[in-house]
């Protein structure tokens, strides 16, 4: 059941947390990119009575209640034409399928931005503008958009180290310190050895930026900041990883163009002055 359907069977709401409710029948969208405290006063509820709505639903904090409402919409939206694990059929023509993917981008986009938390963005880029050094590990599907990440951020002079193979993430890991930081990219934290890297991070007090779908991982409490791309396709019966995929390239995108706005003038001089064909 999803998050609209379950409020629209409950009854136990007391005036002010029905005030609430309606403002995110209303609001969805504000309330996906409000802080708690924008949202107490943009709705004109206290954050008391939002806390206590949420209990109600059994949502475990603000974020949770974002990502619940994010999926609700897509549920909602007309989203059913799109098949996100097999987006054409044999009998498609070229054009019926650039049509498919088209649409395939469109929609995985408008909801990777729904997922987004702005505050977490923000503390994101401020983590990595304070962090000594930047490493990646991603998971073996993420290798690429990883990469592209990596040269984005060479090319205004900021070192980024994307580490692969598991053998290499452990060693880096006991060369870190609490003023570097890691991003972890993983689908589910499913990929094998994480939880032992993860484990050895906390200990060390490293932060981690995880990126990940919005499917729950066991990887999730030790995030320090945590952003998500969309999660529209089955894990493993699928053409190819197109949704996540592009949810995931513009994620990063939108992660190096904040870093670079932070000091545009600064960082366009940097890319024009050592451009290279």
């Amino acid at each position: 059941m999803d998050l609209f359907t379950k409020i629209k069977a409950m009854n136990s709401f007391t005036e002010s947390e029905q005030t609430f409710i309606d403002f995110i029948f209303n609001h969805p969208y504000d309330v996906i990119q409000l802080n708690l405290q924008q949202l107490s006063k943009t709705s004109y509820v206290s954050i008391s009575t939002i806390y206590r709505v949420m209990e109600k639903l059994e949502i475990n904090g603000l974020n949770q209640l974002k990502l619940q409402i994010s999926e609700s919409l897509k549920n909602n939206e007309n989203l059913k034409n799109i098949d996100y694990n097999y987006p054409f059929q044999k009998t498609n023509t070229h054009y019926q399928i650039l049509t498919q993917m088209l649409e395939l981008y469109d929609q995985t986009l408008k909801n990777t931005i729904n997922l987004i938390d702005l505050d977490v963005l923000l503390h994101t880029v401020q983590a990595l503008k304070k962090a000594n050094n930047i490493y990646i590990f991603p998971s073996i599907g993420n290798y690429f958009m990883a990469e592209s990440f990596q040269q984005n951020m060479l090319e205004i002079g900021v070192k980024v180290d994307v580490i692969k193979e598991a053998y290499y993430q452990h060693w880096h890991v006991q060369l870190c310190d609490e003023n570097d930081i890691v991003m972890l990219i993983s689908y589910a934290g499913r990929t094998p050895q994480i939880m032992d890297i993860v484990h050895d991070l906390n200990k060390k007090n490293i932060p981690i930026i995880l990126i990940s779908s919005t499917i729950h991982t066991p990887i999730d409490q030790f995030a320090k900041y945590h952003l998500y791309f969309s999660s529209y396709e089955d894990s493993e019966e699928k053409i190819a990883s197109f949704s996540s995929r592009i949810s995931l390239q513009y994620l990063l995108d939108c992660i190096y163009a904040c870093y670079f706005n932070r000091d545009y003038e600064k960082n366009l001089e940097y890319k024009i002055k050592n451009y290279i064909d």
